[in-house]
């Protein structure tokens, strides 16, 4: 048991690391390249139907410097635009283009196709086990 523990960490090292390149490097999807964050700048907006901001940069999780420059890039190829908040024009809202809609369509499609493409060679006990083992992640994340 204690050999597939070492195993474990090994592989998940191995997949944070492989997440870090795909962060600096970025995901191509239709001809365009965003990294991880982006993506998820664009999925947080596209849940968060008039929110502000400052409330999308705290739940994206991401430092400010990081977010503006996500931000900068997502309105300059025309993936989300920024609105003034009819209650206050100070306030400044995102929203998905049409451009970036389709962006985050085609890249959810991606990503469903190859969980499940993965997925389908389990057994549905191992797919609980995946389920409880990710779980468990979460709660440690949310414990710190």
């Amino acid at each position: 048991m204690k050999d597939n523990y070492v195993k474990i960490y090994e592989y998940i090292e191995k997949l944070t690391r492989d997440t870090i390149g795909f962060e600096r490097k970025g995901i191509k999807c239709n001809g365009d390249i965003l990294s991880l964050t982006e993506i998820f700048i664009l999925k947080t907006i596209n849940s968060s139907k008039n929110k502000k901001m400052i409330e999308i940069m705290r739940h994206s999780e991401v430092d400010k410097n990081t977010f503006s420059f996500s931000v900068k890039k997502l309105v300059n190829i025309d993936f989300i635009c920024k609105e003034k908040s009819k209650d206050d024009g100070r306030i400044q809202l995102l929203k998905l283009t049409d451009k970036g809609k389709f962006f985050l369509g085609a890249a959810k499609t991606k990503e469903k196709e190859m969980l499940f493409e993965l997925l389908r060679d389990f057994t549905y006990n191992e797919e609980k086990t995946i389920l409880k083992f990710l779980l468990k992640l979460d709660m440690l994340k949310n414990e710190r």
